[in-house]
């Protein structure tokens, strides 16, 4: 299995960072080495440390001691730390600090800082404020274990800061919102021994400028902030009181995940599209470079088919098109129906200039060519459609606009016949929701639209099913798990079924008229931006990503033997 050891994220991580801090967003993280050396890294948890360093981030002042005292760094690359590290040794008593500003995205201004607070509980950290931090936070350890952390702007509280913490394996262990003295507790079950951070981030809608000639209209603030508890300090491990990991396998399914022969992918890719028609597995598009980075280079425009009637097959390279991800691929009779997606305009290493697109094409596999079809009604990207009867369904997702243009999120969602080369695209009721990175599915002559994440930036696992004998829009139970669950989840009905493998690694499944979904496997690494589609009445997991270990080649199958 060809996976590659940094971690990935897919579709715009940026734009998930500005709503809401989340571990899984890449961020700057600032703590101590074994030597007692101040290392800044860029990465999506505490824990990965060999991400690339971009170039805003690599120009940081840090500083140390309640003097301020300006640490001379150096860049350093090896196996376990890509980023910069002091050329000092760092008092164990003293606080690490920096902040830069990252640039401008979408009209916003980002600003980012960075903390590492002295090495150990009980004493409070720092132990005045920095007069000249605009934003930062103060550890105290709380009277029955557990810390308080007090969140201050130009060193005045801050009342309403959704605050996150996490373990050093970056697993979140808690969120709170400050109170009216900028405050926050998290209790000794919460803290882990070893590294512990904390992430925030605070909004300015009125905040206007200009960056390097360039205007902005609002700024973003984010700070990141570690701590280091000795095993002493720490709720011991073996006592310490387990948090629910997630959902439960039914001990009773008999449903299986297991590896195949199939020939891995020729390339790594997340966000693209897949289908199987006929015996022919057919993969489009997708993202192929590493996470944060957008680009021409970076964005696949060949369509691969891999014969699954033989075991020994090669995948075939079919032809090239417009280099799409965040797209959407559909069967119909013996080929597929490309919709949507976005397109990078830029080089590798300029600013993102990555714009949706209306593009509709009908691949023949008997000529290897495309033919165009109705434009979607507006550019779409990162949303997902489904076959049911003889049309084919569009839900979810946002309209990019390039470097000029704020992102839209679309609250229509629409049909296209399939039968009728001329149709035009036919407006469904307007959804009850806005949601992009979700999943799909034709299920019980229903169309089902499963979790993603919200306008606002929140994930969910809520799950919304269109009628489209009355065209009406109802509930339906939500995916189990909480969180992140629902995002960039795979999804299709196989028999009477429905099934959803989600970020978490658990496959659930729904039965008709069902009240609630079972769990009733775990796919050991998990995926998320990857593919699930039928093959000889089982399912296919295809490419994706994990966000610790990388993007998976190897094609695994879910053996659905109940």
């Amino acid at each position: 299995m060809k996976m590659r050891s940094i971690l990935f994220w897919s579709g715009l991580t940026v734009s998930l960072a500005i709503c809401a801090p989340k571990a899984q967003a890449h961020m700057p993280w600032l703590a101590t080495d074994g030597e007692g050396h101040a290392v800044l890294w860029f990465g999506e948890s505490p824990e990965n440390r060999t991400y690339k360093l971009p170039e805003t981030i690599a120009q940081i002042q840090l500083h140390s001691g309640t003097s301020g005292q300006p640490l001379a760094a150096s860049a350093v690359s090896t196996d376990e730390l890509v980023g910069l590290r002091s050329d000092a040794k760092i008092e164990s008593e003293n606080e690490i600090a920096g902040t830069f500003v990252y640039g401008l995205y979408h009209g916003m201004k980002l600003t980012y800082h960075v903390e590492h607070l002295p090495q150990r509980l009980p004493k409070t950290w720092p132990e005045q404020p920095r007069k000249d931090a605009y934003l930062q936070t103060i550890v105290t350890p709380a009277e029955r274990g557990g810390v308080d952390v007090t969140v201050l702007k130009q060193t005045k509280p801050v009342e309403g800061v959704s605050v996150k913490l996490f373990c050093e394996e970056g697993h979140e262990e808690g969120e709170a919102t400050t109170d009216a003295d900028g405050r926050v507790s998290f209790s000794k079950r919460q803290i882990e021994s070893g590294l512990n951070a904390l992430m925030l981030s605070l909004r300015n809608e009125s905040d206007s400028g200009s960056l390097d000639g360039k205007p902005y209209s609002s700024s973003a603030d984010y700070l990141t902030a570690t701590f280091f508890v000795p095993e002493e300090d720490a709720a011991a491990t073996s006592t310490r009181e387990k948090k629910d990991s997630g959902p439960s396998v039914d001990p009773t399914s008999k449903v299986t995940v297991v590896s195949t022969k199939f020939a891995e992918l020729p390339e790594e890719l997340t966000s693209f599209g897949a289908a199987v028609a006929g015996k022919t597995l057919f993969v489009y598009g997708g993202h192929t470079g590493a996470a944060h980075s957008y680009s021409i280079e970076e964005q696949s425009n060949r369509l691969w088919s891999l014969d699954l009637a033989d075991g020994n097959a090669e995948w075939k390279k079919r032809s090239t098109d417009l280099r799409l991800q965040g797209l959407a691929l559909v069967p119909w009779n013996e080929g597929v129906v490309r919709i949507g997606g976005f397109t990078a305009m830029n080089e590798e290493g300029d600013d993102h200039d990555l714009r949706s697109q209306p593009t509709v094409a009908v691949f023949d596999p008997a000529t290897d060519s495309w033919s165009e079809r109705a434009p979607l009604p507006e550019p779409r990207s990162s949303f997902d459609a489904a076959v049911l009867g003889d049309s084919v369904y569009v839900v979810g997702g946002w309209q990019l606009q390039g470097t000029q243009g704020d992102t839209q999120w679309h609250d229509t969602a629409w049909s296209l016949d399939l039968t009728n080369k001329d149709a035009k695209w036919q407006a469904l009721t307007v959804p009850e929701f806005q949601r992009r990175a979700l999943s799909v599915a034709a299920f019980n002559e229903k169309l089902y639209v499963i979790g993603g994440m919200q306008s606002n930036g929140e994930t969910t696992t809520r799950v919304d099913a269109y009628d489209p004998k009355t065209k009406t829009w109802s509930k339906a139970p939500s995916i189990p798990g909480e969180g992140m669950s629902g995002f960039g989840s795979a999804a299709y009905a196989v028999g009477e079924n429905l099934y959803v493998s989600t970020m978490d690694g658990f496959v659930h499944r729904l039965r008709p008229n069902a009240e609630a979904w079972e769990t009733v496997a775990k796919v050991d690494p998990a995926r998320f931006f990857h593919r699930m589609i039928p093959h000889d009445g089982n399912l296919l997991m295809v490419g994706g990503a994990n966000m610790r270990i990388g993007k998976f080649t190897d094609i695994e199958a879910i053996e659905l033997n109940d």
